[in-house]
């Protein structure tokens, strides 16, 4: 899309040097002949385009729906350097969510940095991992009490929704108590909502994958710190494929949810590579490695572990 767009702006700058029309523009960075620039609003702050102002410039007849005859006007009054600096802008990704906000990280220091990455790592473990891995486990106890054998794709499902459920509730739950805690009027809850759901989406999928592949390796011979790090690959592969399926599906329905952007698949990668590296650690909450298993003594559920306990070292494994 971002590509299309681009050819698309780069052939109206030809079109417009063409035409030589340098005498108008539609938002406070550009000049205007046929009309005054509109006034800018006084909370945007100074070199920002309100997005709403250069939409009401084009909306000539004020019905709120941009026809292609005001397109058309609006692409005639742009000089071809304006043009060009859209392409560029887009060429760059300026326009994503993530470049807009990382200029107001540029002037960090290496120690603020830190601080900030280790604040969302710590936000991350709390509010998803830890509730992935409590939720896995306590669907896997609710599943051996019915009798559910963990060979069996009905043991899997019923996991992955367990990690799936944990997933969502811990977010949800995690931003609405952040907004109560801090009054940060920014979070919108109803739409950390469907973030959540959304990630508990690509969370059951995961979380189903999990314990057919360590069967699977278990069953091929392989030791407790290969199937560790093949188990952290195929976490991060199933939740990073459930990302980009789930989107797609959630973002026409979902304000909460963005559709696929560049941007957003690197921090997609970024978040299922966490992901991935919980669900190799997870292998260490199985005691059939018996003493190749060095996670063992932290987070090992024994055959005697209570329901709770277990649940509680599981999340913890993660």
């Amino acid at each position: 899309m971002i590509r299309q767009t681009a050819r698309l702006v780069n052939q109206l700058s030809s079109a417009a040097a063409a035409r030589g029309r340098a005498q108008n523009v539609l938002a406070r960075t550009f000049s205007t002949a046929r009309r005054p620039t509109p006034v800018v609003r006084a909370e945007a702050k100074q070199g920002e385009v309100d997005p709403e102002e250069v939409f009401a410039a084009i909306d000539t007849n004020k019905d709120g729906v941009l026809q292609k005859e005001e397109f058309l006007r609006a692409v005639e009054m742009l000089h071809y350097q304006d043009l060009l600096k859209i392409s560029k802008a887009i060429a760059r990704n300026e326009l994503s969510y993530e470049t807009e906000h990382a200029s107001a990280h540029e002037a960090e220091s290496f120690g603020q940095l830190m601080a900030r990455r280790i604040q969302v790592t710590a936000e991350v473990a709390v509010s998803k991992l830890f509730p992935a891995g409590f939720g896995w486990q306590t669907a896997a106890t609710f599943a051996e009490g019915a009798g559910m054998d963990a060979a069996n794709m009905d043991f899997a499902l019923a996991t992955g929704l367990g990690d799936g459920l944990g997933v969502a509730l811990g977010h949800t739950a995690w931003m609405a108590g952040k907004k109560m805690i801090t009054g940060d009027e920014e979070i919108d809850v109803t739409a950390q909502a469907q973030t959540g759901i959304f990630l508990g989406s690509a969370a059951v999928c995961s979380g189903g994958a999990w314990q057919p592949f360590v069967n699977t390796l278990q069953a091929a011979g392989f030791g407790f710190n290969s199937s560790l790090v093949l188990t952290a690959g195929c976490g991060t592969l199933a939740f990073f494929s459930g990302l980009r399926i789930f989107r797609a599906i959630y973002a026409p329905i979902f304000s909460g949810v963005e559709e696929a952007t560049y941007a957003n698949l690197k921090a997609d990668a970024a978040l299922s590579a966490a992901v991935g590296g919980a669900a190799g650690c997870f292998v260490g909450t199985d005691v059939s490695y018996a003493a190749a298993n060095w996670l063992r003594p932290l987070v090992g559920v024994e055959e005697t572990t209570a329901a709770v306990t277990a649940s509680v070292l599981a999340g913890s494994a993660t």
